[in-house]
Order: structure tokens, then C-alpha cells, then sequence
């Protein structure tokens, strides 16, 4: 029975803790939700402004240089091989990482700056948290399912580190297609780098129906 009352006193104290828990892991959903409004308004303010090529490059450079983590983003889309690859390589392949990520994807946008993306529920795994949103079109199509997958900062603050859209995870995908050039040139890293500048080029002939 002497270990009735500090046993008491534990119970209550975690029972009165996880409320706190419990409000503090739904704030920081909250907060992602409103990253993630916020992102998406920019977004699309971009598409509906700026009317050239160049001018969307611009906007979608400053949006994905504020609001993701490019480092991070270049550093899985490597791999195993990112442990590998010398300080000098990394800074080129990261370089042409964000150009491929803003000529072959974000132009490629300009159709929906019309639209409007509604964000839905976010959920959160340790320190990264997916919010669920659809692209919404006024002409009747059916809505688009995106996906937005953020990491929580050591000072609180999110960045974006992936994009679902239709069931498909963006740098993920690049990772996988990155893995299969190395491996078929036998982790030559200059291979990888021409790899990407032909997709650049590629992205260059790619203009936007919006």
C-alpha cells in the first residue's frame, strides 16, 4: 500500500501531461496546414502574374529557396551515393537539381493558375507531417490529389521536402530515376550531372499552356 500514492501521483501527472501533448501536436499540424495555404497562394499568385517564362522561373526560385529545403532535397535524391560524392560535385549537382525542379516541374504549372488548391486534414509522423490538398478546376475535371510532405526544423519552422501528386512522390521518383543512371554508369557522377542538364534543356522546350 505505500506505493498507492506516489503510483496516484504518477498516473495523474502523465493523465494531465498528455492534454498538453495532445494541444501542442495539434498546433503544429495547424501551423503546417497554414504552411501549405500559404505556399500554394503563392504559387498560384505566380502562375496568374507573371506571364513569361522567365518571370515564372524568378517566382518559383525565390518561393522554393524561402520555403523548401534544398539541401535536403538534393542530399536524398542522391542516395547512398550522397555519401560518396565530393563537397564540389554535390554543390554542381545540387545547383542543377533546383534548375531541373523549376524548368521540367514548376512551368509546367501554368495550366492550373486558374484553379485553386483547397487544403484538407494533415497528419504527423515524429518531425514530418503530411498535408493532403486537391487542385480544383472550375471547367468540371475532376479534382487533383497533392500531397505535400514537410519537415519540422530544429527551430520550429517547416520546409518542403516532397510533393505527391496523383500518387506519385516528386523527389522520390527523381531518386529512383538518379539510382538508375549511376548504377548503369557505374556511380560516375559527371554521367548523372549530363543526365540531369539534358533534362534541363529538355524542360527548356517544354512551354506552358497557361
Amino acid at each position: 500500500m505505500r506505493y498507492f500514492v506516489p503510483a496516484l501521483m504518477l498516473s495523474l501527472a502523465v493523465g494531465l501531461a498528455a492534454p498538453a501533448w495532445a494541444e501542442d501536436r495539434a498546433a503544429d499540424e495547424a501551423r503546417a496546414k497554414i504552411f501549405v495555404t500559404d505556399m500554394a497562394d503563392e504559387a498560384i499568385t505566380i502562375l496568374k502574374t507573371q506571364t513569361t517564362r522567365e518571370a515564372r522561373e524568378a517566382g518559383f526560385r525565390k518561393l522554393l529557396n524561402e520555403r523548401a529545403n534544398m539541401r535536403r532535397i538534393a542530399r536524398f535524391t542522391l542516395g547512398a551515393f550522397a555519401r560518396k560524392i565530393s563537397d564540389e560535385d554535390f554543390a554542381t549537382y545540387q545547383e542543377l537539381l533546383n534548375e531541373l525542379i523549376i524548368k521540367v516541374y514548376a512551368n509546367r504549372l501554368g495550366e492550373y493558375g486558374n484553379e485553386q488548391v483547397v487544403v484538407g486534414r494533415s497528419q504527423s509522423k515524429k518531425k514530418n507531417f503530411i498535408v493532403k490538398s486537391q487542385i480544383e478546376f472550375d471547367n468540371g475535371r475532376q479534382p487533383i490529389d497533392v500531397d505535400w510532405w514537410l519537415y519540422r526544423e530544429k527551430d520550429g519552422s517547416f520546409t518542403l521536402f516532397d510533393v505527391r501528386v496523383i500518387g506519385v512522390w516528386m523527389a522520390q521518383e527523381q531518386r529512383d530515376s538518379f539510382a538508375s543512371v549511376l548504377k548503369n554508369n557505374r556511380g560516375d557522377i559527371s554521367a548523372l550531372l549530363g543526365h540531369i542538364r539534358t533534362q534541363i534543356e529538355n524542360g527548356d522546350n517544354d512551354e506552358p499552356t497557361g
